[in-house]
C-alpha cells in the first residue's frame, strides 16, 4: 500500500479515536454507571488500532482518566446504595423480631461488593444477635448477571437447630451454579450469572425454614 494512503489512513482512525476520547471525557459520570465500562472499550479498541505510539499514548492516558472518574463516580453510588440499604436492612431486622421470628432472607441493593456485606452484617448482628439471616444483592438490578450470597447464623441457633451458614450458602448457590464457601457460622460465595433472583431468594428461605421447623 503506498505510504501516502497509509498515513491517511493512520490520521482518519486517530481522528475517530479523538474524537470518542472527546465524546467519553463530556459525559457526566455520576449519571452515568457504566462510564467505566465504556472507557475499557475504547481502551481495548485502541490497543487494536494501527497507530503512532505518541497518539496511542496520549489517548491511552485520557481513556484512563476517564475510567478513574467512572470508578470514583461508581463509588460514590454504591455508597449512597448502601446507606440506603443498611436502613432498609434495620427495618427489616426490627420486623423480624416483632414477628418471632428466627431467620431473614433478603434481597439487597450493595452490589457485588463484599466490604458493603460486612456492613450489613454487622448491622443484623447488632439488632438481632440471634437471628439467622442470608443477603442476595445482584451486582446490577436486573441485568441477569453476577449475584453475591453472604449469609450468618448465631451460634445459639446453630446449637438449637444444627443450622449451618456454609451449608446454608452452598445449598442455595448449588441451585443456580454458584460457588463460594466459609464458616458454619459465616459464609460468601457468587452465581457468576442469574436472571432469576425471586428463585435464589426463594431456595434460600425453603432451606432456612426446613432448618428452624425442627427446632
Amino acid at each position: 500500500m503506498p505510504a501516502h494512503i497509509s498515513s491517511s489512513s493512520n490520521q482518519y482512525i486517530g481522528t475517530k479515536f479523538e474524537d470518542r476520547a472527546t465524546t467519553l471525557e463530556s459525559i457526566d459520570a455520576d449519571e452515568t454507571p457504566d462510564l467505566d465500562k465504556q472507557a475499557g472499550a475504547l481502551r481495548k479498541d485502541l490497543d487494536a488500532a494501527e497507530l503512532s505510539a505518541a497518539l496511542k499514548s496520549e489517548l491511552r492516558a485520557r481513556i484512563e482518566a476517564v475510567q478513574k472518574k467512572g470508578i470514583e463516580a461508581k463509588k460514590r453510588l454504591l455508597a449512597g446504595r448502601v446507606d440506603k440499604c443498611l436502613n432498609g436492612v434495620k427495618v427489616e431486622v426490627e420486623q423480624a423480631l416483632a414477628d418471632g421470628k428466627k431467620s431473614l432472607v433478603l434481597n439487597l441493593d450493595i452490589g457485588a461488593d463484599s466490604k458493603a456485606s460486612q456492613k450489613v452484617i454487622k448491622a443484623v448482628q447488632k439488632l438481632a444477635p440471634d437471628l439467622a439471616f442470608m443477603g442476595i444483592s445482584e451486582e446490577d438490578v436486573g441485568s441477569g448477571g453476577k449475584v453475591l450470597c453472604f449469609s450468618i447464623v448465631p451460634d445459639s441457633l446453630m446449637k438449637e437447630t444444627g443450622l449451618k451458614a456454609n451449608e446454608w450458602l452452598k445449598d442455595v448457590l448449588d441451585s443456580v451454579g454458584g460457588r463460594g464457601g466459609g464458616k458454619p457460622g459465616n459464609a460468601q460465595g457468587q452465581v457468576p450469572q442469574c436472571d432469576d433472583i425471586d428463585a435464589i431468594i426463594t431456595k434460600a428461605e425453603s432451606f432456612v425454614d426446613d432448618a428452624v421447623a425442627v427446632a
